[in-house]
């Protein structure tokens, strides 16, 4: 198997054969054309990349300081502690904190626990009603943007790739959960001086990719057990892994028509509102956040 570019051995195919080098400069110029094509970025802003340790958020990190002379922003690396036993692992702090020292990229680091102050965050978890990742993704969303904001940010990025934007698709569709499925583009712009613009830089690359990206830099992770690409059972995964074996262009040229097109579904336009406790944006009086640290 010969690298499509070079003709040396290549080690990855996916839709083509790539030799480590060639499969790095081709993975960042996607990465950059996409950039350029929503205009993710812009010249002087300041950008909170928020880093998990697990191969996709490290991607996002590694390509972003990689094109930020390029495009001339800032970046700053976001590590959070979720405190939940399957997902915290005792490396990762110390993986992020040294990806971030060797590249010079300012690091910031807090817990659910910390930032809610909360000491038996396990609570919030039995509390309430979502599933505990459900949980764990609404409390993260909640910290970024208020943290970012906080720390004089103004835009957030995310390592959400293909794999998980077309995921997204589905079950929201299923759900008829209609305008979430409007914000799965590669720009989420702010609906409130509150609520900062989300970017997804890895919008239009593959869990796969992803791996052989951190692999090929020797960028060290550590990745949640729960959300592991190699442990995963949600049947939703296996769904997709079915369709990569006979459509292998499916999920890319998805996620490429669906950044293309606006959905509108049933659902009515909600009036949005200062939680009465915290101050951060809700559709309610008191946000989801609030309400249930209220319950413990």
């Amino acid at each position: 198997m010969k690298c499509v570019i070079c003709k040396r051995n290549a080690e990855i195919k996916v839709l083509a054969s790539f030799c480590p080098d060639c499969f790095i400069t081709h993975y960042e110029r996607r990465v950059e054309r996409l950039i350029k094509r929503w205009r993710l970025v812009n010249k002087g802003d300041r950008i909170l990349i928020c880093v998990s340790g697990g191969k996709d958020s490290l991607s996002c990190a590694e390509v972003l300081y990689r094109l930020k002379n390029r495009f001339q922003y800032e970046i700053g690396v976001l590590n959070l502690d979720v405190n939940i036993p399957q997902c915290s692992n005792e490396r990762t702090k110390k993986v992020v904190e040294e990806f971030c020292k060797e590249r010079g990229i300012p690091f910031y680091f807090t817990s659910f626990a910390e930032y809610l102050k909360i000491s038996e965050i396990d609570k919030i978890f039995k509390v309430s009603r979502r599933p505990i990742c459900g949980t764990c993704g609404m409390i993260k969303r909640y910290i970024f943007n208020r943290f970012a904001r906080e720390n004089n940010f103004n835009k957030v990025a995310t390592g959400h790739c293909a794999d998980d934007i077309i995921k997204f698709f589905f079950k929201n569709f299923e759900s008829g959960y209609f305008s979430w499925i409007d914000k799965l583009k590669p720009f989420t712009p702010s609906f409130h001086p509150k609520v900062l613009p989300r970017i997804r830089p890895l919008y239009n690359c593959l869990e796969i990719e992803n791996y052989a990206y951190v692999k090929f830099k020797r960028i060290e992770i550590a990745t949640c057990v729960m959300c592991s690409y190699f442990t995963r059972k949600d049947e939703w995964d296996e769904i997709f892994r079915f369709i990569d074996e006979k459509k292998p262009q499916f999920k890319l040229n998805f996620v490429r028509n669906l950044a293309e097109v606006k959905i509108i579904g049933p659902d009515k336009e909600k009036e949005y509102y200062e939680c009465e406790i915290c101050g951060e944006i809700t559709d309610k009086k008191i946000c989801t956040v609030c309400n249930l640290k209220s319950k413990i």
